[in-house]
């Protein structure tokens, strides 16, 4: 009887430690790892809050339990290692491209990108309609951009940087003759980084490259991803009928995401 009695002791001493193990693997469940570009003030590791579209995507997910870390990377890399399923998403990227689909689930739009050409505004651009337009015009790109893409789809040749300042810097060393970046993140850039006078000596064509919405992306080798999906969706969705998506964009337009 009394052996009876330390193996039911036992057998509920193992229940309870799974069920400590199972509870402890359910909380780190509830975090998310991101890995994210810098493209200010949308996302920057030195703006308030990780800029506007990260904040916007931690306050997503903290109305349904989980907390969201990001780690800052090259765009080009941290599009591939989300894809290869080292992170559980990838902040974030533009839905003109079909090539995302084929490895990713997309979240609903977290912005709205409008991506202009930057210039010097002692040399406007000429009118133009389409892409091939811009054959003779020396072109500044970053690398991993979707813009950059585009350009190359299109057979023009571009000059690849690595960050938005070296690009702006060409610019304004007459190395390159334009430049595609989205309108704020372009002027933000410009107010922060340059002084007065070189911004002065910089701006921008009023017809759009493109104009997109950009999405939270989730890679699908990830077996969680289309789970983690619907919770960020839900999340975002209580944030806008709530306001306070639009008091976050309020922020943005009012320089509070400026690095």
């Amino acid at each position: 009887m009394e052996r009876l009695y330390m193996i039911k002791t036992l057998c509920l001493i193992m229940i309870f430690l799974c069920s400590g193990i199972a509870l402890s693997g359910y909380a780190q469940d509830n975090s998310v790892r991101i890995s994210s570009g810098e493209y200010a003030p949308w996302t920057s590791a030195s703006a308030p809050h990780g800029g506007f579209v990260n904040h916007l995507i931690s306050e997503a997910f903290k109305q349904k339990g989980y907390t969201v870390s990001f780690d800052y990377l090259p765009w080009k890399r941290a599009y591939l290692m989300a894809k290869n399923g080292e992170y559980q998403a990838t902040s974030f990227w533009a839905d003109t491209e079909k090539e995302y689909s084929e490895f990713f689930y997309r979240s609903l739009p977290v912005m709205q990108a409008k991506v202009v050409f930057f210039h010097l505004r002692s040399k406007p651009m000429r009118k133009w309609e389409k892409m091939t337009d811009l054959k003779d015009y020396r072109i500044g790109t970053m690398i991993g951009e979707t813009s950059t893409k585009m350009l190359e789809d299109a057979g023009l040749k571009v000059d690849n940087a690595p960050k938005t300042e070296h690009c702006f810097k060409k610019l304004l060393a007459g190395r390159i003759d334009i430049f595609p970046l989205d309108v704020l993140t372009g002027l933000e850039f410009l107010q922060t980084q340059f002084t007065v006078d070189q911004a002065d000596l910089i701006s921008y064509d009023a017809r759009p490259l493109f104009e997109t919405s950009a999405s939270l992306m989730f890679p699908k080798c990830m077996g969680n991803s289309e789970a983690l999906v619907a919770i960020f969706n839900q999340g975002l969705t209580i944030l806008k009928n709530e306001g306070r998506y639009d008091e976050l964009y309020n922020d943005l337009l009012d320089g509070k995401y400026r690095q």
